[in-house]
């Protein structure tokens, strides 16, 4: 049974009131101000009770949260256009006297209902809020935990997320002594949707790289995904690379990623050719392979267009990103540098960012 606040200065009206809605309805037996404090559904409220307590009532409706909390207006004819200067502040819905019996139990209903259902809602959203939580998660226990061992190499990397997941992601493995192989991706979108299809992704290529080349590996996990990627006309951007670690050779295939590019010891900045389509593109010529031998003070910068995205009015060329990495120390302070073009505001990101550095330094 709902229960029902009457805070009303005007005594007939209440007695009326209480005598209409006490068959259906609990009424806080507490006539004073400080029933605001109690429990309750749904408050009826005077004009003269609202000027009084409209602060409090405002507090009150706030502190339910996520929960609709219904504030029913009695007002006389002629006083309606005062109340309205109230109405859109704290209350939901408005009554002129004389109150007919009929018109107040059905205002009545339809204001419980939607708190009924508010709470309903709110509930939902806890479970959603947890799962949600609960999957970010997930997501970060499936990124490295770990930098590699990879001798004359520093690495660094880091993902940020728009929302509670995301779309981006990275990932290593050492599939020889000297073999290393490194992946980042951004799925179309964001959110969990983003989410499934960087997973999907990322297990398909973890799957194929222990034992192929780049863009052998890609073309496998092109065949096994594309139909389903373009059924569901999404597409995944991805840097896929193979370290010799003492040869300093990098094997690799861009599939439509394009945000990377070699940092020269000079700070001038060299880009990395070949590049093909973005899986879930259809295309007819396979991944093609480019080779690039690391010499030191080199620098691989890989990152994903949440970085551009945030910062629409600048032109953040890779000349412009090289340059914002002048006088860094190491592949850490890198990656920081250019995360902080972008989270270095009061908001979040408006798409997801990762970033991840690959220095030589012998």
């Amino acid at each position: 049974m709902s229960t029902i606040l009457l805070l009303l200065d005007q005594k007939e009206n209440r007695r009326v009131l209480a005598d209409w809605l006490t068959a259906r309805h609990e009424l806080v037996a507490d006539e004073s101000d400080s029933a605001l404090h109690k429990p309750f559904d749904l408050c009826i409220v005077d004009g003269h009770a609202l000027d009084r307590l409209l602060p409090r009532l405002r507090a009150r409706k706030d502190a339910e949260n996520l929960v609709f909390l219904p504030v029913l207006l009695v007002a006389s004819r002629h006083g309606v256009g005062m109340a309205k200067r109230h109405l859109w502040e704290s209350v939901d819905e408005l009554i002129a006297t004389p109150i007919e019996k009929a018109e107040l139990q059905a205002r009545v209903e339809i204001l419980l209902r939607a708190r009924r259902l508010s709470s309903e809602n709110a509930v939902l959203l806890r479970q959603l809020e947890a799962e949600l939580k609960l999957a970010a998660h997930v997501q970060i226990d499936l990124l490295p935990s770990g930098l590699p061992s990879l001798p004359g190499f520093e690495l660094a990397a880091r993902s940020v997320p728009a929302r509670e997941v995301g779309g981006d992601f990275y990932d290593w493995q050492q599939t020889a002594p000297d073999t290393f192989v490194l992946t980042v991706g951004d799925a179309m979108g964001r959110g969990m949707s983003a989410a499934l299809l960087m997973a999907t992704v990322r297990a398909a290529v973890r799957t194929v790289a222990r034992l192929h080349p780049p863009a052998q590996a890609l073309e496998l996990v092109r065949f096994g995904l594309e139909a389903d990627l373009i059924r569901t006309m999404g597409f995944v951007t991805l840097f896929h690379a193979q370290l010799d670690v003492a040869a300093r050779r990098l094997l690799f295939v861009d599939a439509g990623h394009a945000h990377l590019f070699i940092r020269h010891m000079d700070g001038s900045f060299e880009n990395l050719h070949p590049r093909g389509p973005a899986l879930g593109i259809p295309a007819r010529k396979p991944y093609e392979e480019g080779t690039f031998i690391f010499t030191p003070g080199d620098v691989l910068i890989i990152y994903t267009d949440g970085i551009l995205d945030a910062e629409p009015n600048i032109m953040l060329d890779h000349a412009a990103l090289a340059k914002h990495l002048e006088g860094s120390a190491s592949a850490g302070e890198m990656v920081e540098r250019l995360l902080s073009i972008a989270t270095n505001k009061d908001t979040l990101p408006e798409d997801d960012i990762t970033v991840v550095a690959l220095c030589c330094l012998a």
